[in-house]
């Protein structure tokens, strides 16, 4: 280790991912103690109904949308620290539904003004290093159409007003989606995404993110 790098981990040690201690990880950013642990997998299923068929999206996530882990998330999201991409990837391939296959892995996308503000998707980069880590391929069959109001202060019935009408898809005839987002809070971004694809031809569309906010708690993301 170079000068420079010691001093950048004496004054921003590294932390857990898990946890959020500043101690000793590994290559999956994990401690010890979290880098034992089998991850579990947080579920949430929603109701969708496209073009008189019903479906069942179902979201997957290796961890529940509590701290310490929402500060990692945060710092991933607002703090431009992307290289967390790759072991909070790690973390969600961990849950995958091995019963299921999937053509293509495609991220929730963000406004071109978003992306200007922030400087990056985080659901790309999430869905980037996934499909490195599985092999499955990476599309970015969905855009965002209009800048619209950030989710995290509406409620559910706002939360699904402001994302309608929201995304555009490319053809996706037959394809077996993997949808990626950082978090599910209502499920409302998701809901949407999922019925943008299938519009589009999506034989099966399934959701896998970082954490996913249970029914009941309250969301500050």
């Amino acid at each position: 280790m170079n000068i420079l790098k010691r001093i950048l981990a004496f004054f921003y040690p590294p932390r857990c991912i898990l946890c959020g201690r500043a101690v000793r990880v590994n290559e999956d950013f994990l401690c010890a103690d979290c880098a034992s642990k089998p991850a579990v997998c947080v579920c949430r299923f929603f109701a969708l109904h496209v073009r008189r068929q019903d479906y069942t999206l179902e979201c997957r996530a290796p961890m529940r949308y509590r701290e310490p882990f929402r500060t990692t998330l945060w710092r991933f999201k607002f703090r431009d620290e992307t290289s967390l991409a790759e072991p909070l990837a790690k973390r969600m391939a961990l849950v995958l539904d091995t019963g299921r296959t999937y053509d293509c892995i495609v991220p929730v996308p963000v406004s071109r003004e978003r992306l200007r503000e922030r400087g990056y998707n985080q659901s790309a980069l999430l869905a980037k290093a996934l499909s490195e880590q599985t092999g499955v391929a990476y599309r970015e069959l969905l855009e965002k159409t209009r800048h619209n109001r950030t989710q995290h202060r509406l409620s559910a019935k706002e939360r699904a007003e402001n994302v309608r009408g929201a995304y555009r898809a490319e053809a996706a005839n037959g394809l077996r989606v993997l949808l990626v987002d950082d978090i599910v809070t209502t499920g409302a971004t998701a809901r949407e995404c999922a019925k943008t694809l299938y519009r589009a031809g999506a034989a099966d569309v399934g959701c896998i993110c970082c954490a996913i906010v249970e029914e009941g708690q309250v969301s500050t993301q």
